[in-house]
């Protein structure tokens, strides 16, 4: 048991999103993305958009405001840009999969244009940033 004041480490708080979010039906990799997100924001001190959120989640998905299965697809795409279908699952889900497609196309084509629909709340933009510089993209 914790007392006020107490710290809980990363590790500890990245597993604890993962958990919530599997007792709901989201995959563990889903769950690991969205605990990304939130752990970095709180440790950035963007309380907004850090574990201040994940009631947020959690009550889109109960509600199906959120798909909980399913993955983001690639709807069109030319050397540089796509288009992204989200299927309205986890929103950080759908972010990281178009970071992740844009810094493919940018080492590719020297630009990664993404567009996504059938998405919902994807966090603090800021993250996807540096996301991008952490892959030497900016």
């Amino acid at each position: 048991m914790m007392s006020e004041g107490s710290i809980v480490s990363l590790h500890e708080f990245h597993a604890f999103v993962v958990s919530c979010m599997k007792a709901i039906g989201i995959s563990e990799k889903h769950g690991s993305s969205l605990a990304d997100l939130l752990v970095s924001e709180d440790y950035r001190g963007h309380y907004s958009h850090g574990l201040n959120r994940l009631d947020m989640y959690i009550t889109d998905v109960k509600t199906k405001t959120t798909v909980a299965t399913g993955n983001p697809e690639i709807v069109k795409k030319t050397i540089a840009t796509a288009l992204v279908e989200g299927n309205n699952i986890l929103g950080p889900v759908i972010g990281r999969f178009c970071m992740d497609f844009a810094i493919k196309k940018a080492k590719e084509a020297g630009i990664g244009w993404l567009s996504a629909r059938g998405s919902n709340h994807f966090g603090i933009a800021g993250w996807y940033g540096l996301y991008a510089l952490k892959h030497g993209m900016i």
